[in-house]
């Protein structure tokens, strides 16, 4: 894969970008994108400043917010707290319209079967920091508390725990934890196309990601000519790079007021802005 283009050093083409569009459609990640990746994933929260950002973004014209995550839809919307935004949980299996419609896009199998689920959860007892977290039709298994020396004897004992109920259902393995869901063609990916069926085709996309779920997603924004942005990754099939989690809010705090402002004459980027460092401390 060609390399990853830091964005900080990309901002002043997609100024104008931004400047020509007529509309913004807007994807994110929650945990490892909007937040750092914690032990404990009750834990994570909105800190302010990415709170107050988000607000202001879904309340901007012709600007469409959309968060996708592996976390069940119910705990992704309490977290992120919006209205008016399009939300993907359970890794795209749960959706919800900007409208407040609930789907599920699990296809005929709508739950694992128990007899797996008894020897997931029998095997995390067996490992110090692991823990299964049912979902719809779905399950988690977090390894990230899991000391690092047994992370991979824990990843070997799920996947033959796994095979003999394949292909029925397939594993992901996160960046902190293992997914098990129903073998559907329906992901995160899948879950973008649904949320993009009524964009106009000129509307401007921009996805945020960090993990190996999404990569099917930067796949599918390229492809429609869109900004796909990894965020924390050396290799990914996005096209630029943000380094924290800190540098997406600071991101987004710049994409705000240039969407606000947008149609005024384009300016040329500030030479002093480099990767990784904060708008607004670029331009004082």
């Amino acid at each position: 894969m060609p390399s990853l283009k830091p964005l900080w050093l990309s901002i002043g083409p997609l100024s104008e970008q931004l400047a020509r569009s007529s509309s913004l459609h807007l994807g994110l990640d929650f945990d490892g994108t909007l937040t750092d990746l914690l032990p404990d994933p009750q834990s994570c929260q909105l800190a302010g400043r990415a709170r107050e950002v988000l607000h202001r973004l879904s309340g901007r014209d012709q600007l469409h917010l959309a968060f996708f995550s592996s976390r069940t839809l119910e705990d992704l919307r309490g977290r992120v707290g919006l209205e008016r935004a399009f939300y993907a949980g359970s890794s795209g299996l749960e959706t919800r319209s900007e409208l407040g419609r609930y789907e599920t896009h699990a296809g005929p199998m709508t739950s694992l079967p128990p007899a797996l689920v008894r020897d997931l959860t029998d095997w995390c007892q067996r490992f110090p920091g692991a823990r299964l977290e049912l979902r719809p039709g779905s399950c988690a298994l977090h390894f990230n508390a899991v000391a690092v020396a047994l992370q991979p004897a824990f990843g070997a004992g799920i996947r033959r725990r796994l095979r003999p109920h394949q292909p029925q259902v397939n594993l992901i393995h996160g960046r902190a934890k293992f997914e098990v869901v129903p073998a559907t063609a329906w992901d995160k990916a899948a879950a973008l196309e649904y949320w993009l069926s009524s964009a106009p085709e000129t509307t401007l996309l921009l996805y945020f990601g960090d993990d190996t779920r999404d990569e099917p997603v930067h796949a599918s924004v390229r492809r429609r000519a869109g900004i796909a942005i990894a965020v924390d990754r050396v290799v990914s099939r996005a096209e630029y790079v943000l380094p924290t989690p800190a540098d997406v809010i600071w991101f987004l705090e710049w994409l705000d007021r240039e969407w606000a402002q947008r149609g005024a004459r384009p300016t040329a980027p500030d030479p002093r802005i480099r990767a990784g460092a904060p708008i607004e401390k670029a331009r004082t």
